[in-house]
């Protein structure tokens, strides 16, 4: 195979249903890419040859830390097009000011591991993708209400401290910093405040969340309100919510070495699978 063959472009609505039949010739390392592409589409760049699809590549935004994953079809594997697929991406990136590119593969996917080690990606992290399912939980009122605008500066500050602290404990992420408030989050947090929620205590936000359809996607307790129970009340909630909404399933990722896990696991959410991360220096 001739990778300067390959023709890269960006991905369009006439790719979708030969990309949605790509991924799903390798189900368990293409339902992930699947799920992405449908949400987040302007993400992608497709390699053809000919006209064949033969590879996809999600490519987030590029700023100092990226994301970058590769598809590349079964029958056209170990052929030197995933390697190209990823150095065409780096390159991308690299000339927007990209200084890490961050990737992630299912854990039980060995020859993904080999093939990023390959490409000088190093082992970072692991996260469970865990997933609940049943009835929803008995729970009295809660003070709990939708995000709003005024509440960005609170939130933002227990989010970061929240996350930064888990990070440290975890010892995974050794470079790992407070991030900071910007206007753009800001506006991003604004723009989607029915699907961000606050919990409160005489007027102070103690605990904050971001829903992303049937996905716990981030919770956060303020560090002196933790060990008392609000964590595992406002998960409960936040379940009943995703289930009202119309869900079979509450899903949700748990870093490795994440002591929520335990939380997790006492109101019943059990482990799909696990994914390996990577990241690798331009």
């Amino acid at each position: 195979m001739n990778v300067a063959c390959i023709r890269y472009e960006q991905f369009s609505e006439k790719d979708y249903n030969l990309a949605k039949e790509l991924l799903t010739r390798d189900v368990e390392a293409g339902e992930d890419i699947l799920r992405v592409l449908a949400e987040e589409p302007e993400l992608f760049i497709t390699a053809y040859i000919e006209d064949k699809l033969v590879a996809l590549a999600q490519v987030n935004e590029p700023v100092p830390q990226s994301y970058l994953t590769v598809f590349v079809a079964p029958q056209f594997r170990r052929q030197g097009i995933g390697s190209a697929m990823v150095k065409y991406a780096e390159n991308k990136l690299r000339t927007v000011g990209t200084q890490k590119v961050r990737s992630s593969f299912r854990a039980a996917q060995q020859s993904s591991l080999a093939f990023a080690r390959k490409l000088g990606y190093d082992p970072y992290f692991a996260s469970a993708y865990m997933q609940l399912s049943g009835d929803p939980f008995p729970l009295e009122e809660l003070p709990v209400r939708q995000y709003t605008d005024e509440d960005y500066l609170a939130s933002q500050s227990m989010y970061a401290v929240a996350f930064h602290e888990m990070r440290v404990r975890t010892g995974c992420f050794p470079d790992s910093v407070i991030a900071q408030p910007s206007e753009k989050e800001r506006i991003a947090w604004k723009e989607d405040a029915e699907t961000r929620f606050v919990y409160e205590i005489n007027g102070e936000i103690v605990a904050y969340s971001h829903l992303c359809g049937n996905e716990i996607s981030s919770i956060s307790v303020r560090t002196d309100f933790q060990g008392q129970g609000i964590g595992k009340k406002f998960v409960m909630y936040l379940c009943n919510e995703i289930y009202q909404q119309g869900n079979e399933t509450v899903n949700l990722w748990c870093v490795v070495g994440n002591s929520a896990r335990n939380l997790y696991e006492s109101l019943g959410f059990k482990e799909k699978y696990m994914m390996e991360f990577v990241r690798k220096t331009l």
